[in-house]
Parts: C-alpha cells; sequence; structure tokens
C-alpha cells in the first residue's frame, strides 16, 4: 500500500502519476476493441460490423453492473485509505470482488436461458440474427473475464501503482490482436473468434495484477453492500444511459439509412471510444485523489485535482475534434477501404459527429467527481439527463427534420446542453463540500 504518494505528492505530479499509466491501459483497452473491428470488417464485411454493434447495449449493460459494484466498492475503499484503516480496506475490497462476481455471473445464467428473445430485442434482422447469435453467445459464456479487468485496475490504481495498469492493458492488447488473427484467420472462427479474442485476452491482463491483491473471505455487511451500490449507481446509470441510447440509435438509423447506416454507427462507435475512454483515464485518476482528500478533509487538493482534470480533458477533447476532421480518410479507411458507400457515409457521420468531443470531456469528469465525493443522486441525475434526456430528444426531432444528418447531430446537441448542467452542478457541489469539510 503507498498511501505516501496519496498524502505527500505535490497534486500536478500525483494526478498525472494516475492519469497517463490509466489513460494509455484503457486507450490499449480501446484500441483492442477497435482490432476486433479490423479484423472483423476486412474477414467478415459491415454485416459483421453491424453485428457487433447490435450486442452492444448487451454489453453495456453487464459493464454497467460491474461498474456500479467496482467503483462504488472502491470509492469506500478510497475514503477508508485516506483514514488510515488498512483493515476496512481490505474488507471492502474483497466484499466487491464476490458481490462482483456473483452479480455476473447471474446475469449470464439468465442471458443464456433468455438468448433467443435478447437477440431479437436487440434488433437483429433476419439476416444480421446469425452473426449476432454468434457474436453474443461467447460474450455471454465468457462476460466474466472480459469485465475483469474493471476490478483488478480500479484498485491497482487506488492502491497508488497506477504503472501497472499500464502494463495490465498491454497484455490486453497484444493479446487480442495475436488471438484475433490465430482465432480469425488461421482457425476460421469468423466472429466468434473475436469475441473469444477479446475476453481471453481481458484475462491475460486481470492474471497479471492478481499477485498484488491479497485475499480474505470478507464480512458481509448490509450497510457497507448498500452503500457501494448507492455510490457506484451513478457509474452504472451512466452506462446504461448509453446503452439505451445504443439501442434507439440503432433502431432510428435501421429505419432512416438501413444496416449499411448501423456499420457505420460502428465506425464512429470505434473512433469515439478511443476519445470517451480517454477522458474517462482522466476522469478516474481524479477519483482515488479526491476520496483519500475527502478522508484527509484537504479541500485545496480536491479542488486543485478536479481542475487539472477539466484543463486536461478540455486539450484532449479539443485536439480530437481538430485530428477527427483532418484525419477523417484514414480514421475511416481503417474499416472501409474497401466499400465505396460505408467510407462516404461513415466520412459524413464522424464530421458531424466531432463536434461533440469539444464538450463531452466537462461531463465525464463531473460525473466522476459527484461519485469521489459521495453524492451520487448528482451523478445520477447528470448521467441520465447526459445520455438520455439530452441526446434522445434532439435525436428523434433533428432526426424528423433532418434525416441522417440529423441523427449525427443529435450527440453534439446534447453534450452541449449537459457541458452547462455540469458546470452548474460542479459549482454548487464545491461549495457545499467546503462547508462539510470545514466543520
Amino acid at each position: 500500500m503507498n498511501n505516501s504518494l496519496l498524502e505527500n505528492e505535490s497534486i500536478g505530479k500525483l494526478f498525472f502519476k494516475f492519469a497517463l499509466p490509466g489513460v494509455i491501459g484503457m486507450l490499449i483497452v480501446s484500441i483492442q476493441t477497435m482490432i476486433d473491428g479490423i479484423f472483423v470488417s476486412r474477414a467478415i464485411g459491415p454485416l459483421g460490423l453491424a453485428a457487433i454493434n447490435l450486442t452492444m447495449p448487451y454489453i453495456q449493460i453487464v459493464q454497467s453492473v460491474a461498474i456500479m459494484i467496482i467503483i462504488g466498492g472502491a470509492v469506500l475503499a478510497g475514503i477508508a485509505l485516506g483514514e488510515n484503516n488498512y483493515k476496512k480496506y481490505l474488507n471492502i475490497q474483497n466484499l466487491t470482488l464476490w458481490l462482483y462476481i456473483i452479480a455476473i455471473l447471474t446475469i449470464d445464467i439468465v442471458s443464456l436461458i433468455f438468448k433467443k428473445q435478447l437477440i431479437t430485442f436487440l434488433g437483429a434482422t433476419p439476416e444480421l440474427y446469425s452473426y449476432v447469435n454468434s457474436y453474443l453467445t461467447y460474450m455471454i459464456i465468457f462476460t466474466i473475464f472480459y469485465v475483469s479487468p474493471i476490478f483488478t485496475e480500479t484498485f491497482i490504481r487506488l492502491l497508488g501503482k497506477p504503472n501497472l495498469v499500464f502494463i495490465s492493458g498491454s497484455i490486453c492488447f497484444l493479446g487480442n490482436i495475436i488471438l484475433d488473427y490465430v482465432f480469425i484467420y488461421k482457425f476460421n472462427w469468423g466472429i466468434e473468434g473475436a469475441a473469444i479474442a477479446t475476453c481471453i485476452a481481458n484475462l491475460l491482463g486481470t492474471l497479471t495484477l492478481i499477485k498484488e491483491f491479497k485475499f480474505v473471505i470478507p464480512k458481509f455487511s448490509i450497510s457497507i453492500i448498500k452503500n457501494i451500490f448507492y455510490n457506484g449507481s451513478s457509474e452504472m446509470l451512466t452506462v446504461i444511459s448509453s446503452a439505451i441510447t445504443t439501442f434507439i440509435f440503432n433502431q432510428i438509423i435501421l429505419k432512416y439509412i438501413g444496416q449499411i447506416g448501423i456499420s457505420a454507427f460502428t465506425i464512429i462507435f470505434y473512433i469515439n471510444s478511443l476519445v470517451t475512454i480517454t477522458l474517462y483515464g482522466i476522469s478516474q485518476a481524479l477519483q482515488p485523489i479526491i476520496s483519500y482528500n475527502i478522508g484527509a478533509k484537504n479541500f485545496y487538493k480536491i479542488k486543485k485535482t478536479l481542475n487539472i482534470s477539466l484543463i486536461t480533458g478540455g486539450v484532449i477533447g479539443i485536439s480530437t475534434f481538430f485530428i477527427s476532421n483532418i484525419f477523417s480518410d484514414e480514421l475511416i479507411g481503417i474499416f472501409a477501404r474497401n466499400n465505396k458507400d460505408l467510407f462516404s457515409l461513415g466520412k459524413e457521420a464522424l464530421f458531424f459527429f466531432a463536434f461533440a468531443y469539444i464538450f463531452s470531456f466537462v461531463s465525464i469528469i463531473a460525473s466522476s467527481f459527484h461519485t469521489a465525493i459521495e453524492k451520487p443522486l448528482e451523478s445520477v441525475f447528470l448521467a441520465w439527463m447526459r445520455s438520455l434526456v439530452f441526446i434522445i430528444l434532439p435525436l428523434f426531432f433533428l432526426s424528423k427534420f433532418f434525416g441522417q444528418k440529423g441523427i449525427w447531430l443529435a450527440t453534439p446537441t446534447g453534450e452541449f446542453l449537459s457541458m452547462i448542467l455540469s458546470l452548474y452542478l460542479i459549482k454548487n457541489s464545491l461549495k457545499k463540500l467546503e462547508n462539510c469539510l470545514k466543520k
């Protein structure tokens, strides 16, 4: 355990010690997902890309449950470390692990029982059904492996060892490239190979961090479990909201554009995930620092951490906006080099969608900030407004009047509205937190 790092390091250096390895590690994981898309698009084609995107709402919901439990537990564990109570920390860490495993296995069993109904609900057309079935089946079977890095990397970062997150992410990345090539091209496993490769690669990354943990049988406490779910609920609803939004996007795209629209949206999803995951890496870097300083009652460090996060997020968001416009041909061409219709549609979608990057960093950081200061209600409200209300309403309105251009403009519109709400919530929460810590 490295409390001296959290206690004595300057906030600027400390933030980037947590952020850089975390961002790089998470970026590697995100690129890993893109690698799946590249292999699938070239070996299977647009139908394979579309099938993966149709499964995304389900995968996001499963991830949301894991994130709720793990982030909720990490907040309480971070506060325990700030109070120098390692025994309490250890109990929370292991209780979080048990809850996470039980929840994921329960979801897996139910999903396998109702798999046919699930595939139909996700919107698979007769042409896409077999592809969705193949991919989803193995993602369900190996879900526990797929989401396991969320637990190990979150708690390793909390222990003041962010460099290990980079190592874990690198193993996931390299493992996925090798396994994708072997399973898809050498074994001819098709889209099933992509799912299996991703899950096994994530397991390998998890196993590299296992030796850093101390495992004990936890004391099950209703009050602690309640707080874990409560504190992590905002993170869960953030992902669930994204899943619902993805689902609705898919249905509207099928209505106005068709299956090639789903393929184009999948390409945008991959590119967007690079930006989003980087911003989440920044936001997660602030969580252990802020949680620790709440326990230590140091408001100055909390505020400075937040300011550094927002400045860093802004630089990333604005830079990405220009990069995605300058190199749009190269980015879209990675997935659609042999399909002119998909290339043209993907390029149009990216042009409009990229405006979201100018605003989205504020909401992502604001959500993690409110989780870290144990204000999940504010975080839930923000997540709900950002991922649902502020995007779904523009999506229906703009698509009706502007067609496919309106579909791509819905997200930038929603992110702008979310930014305004986020800044208001941050200002109020900082004022209340300062008064609370002075008592």
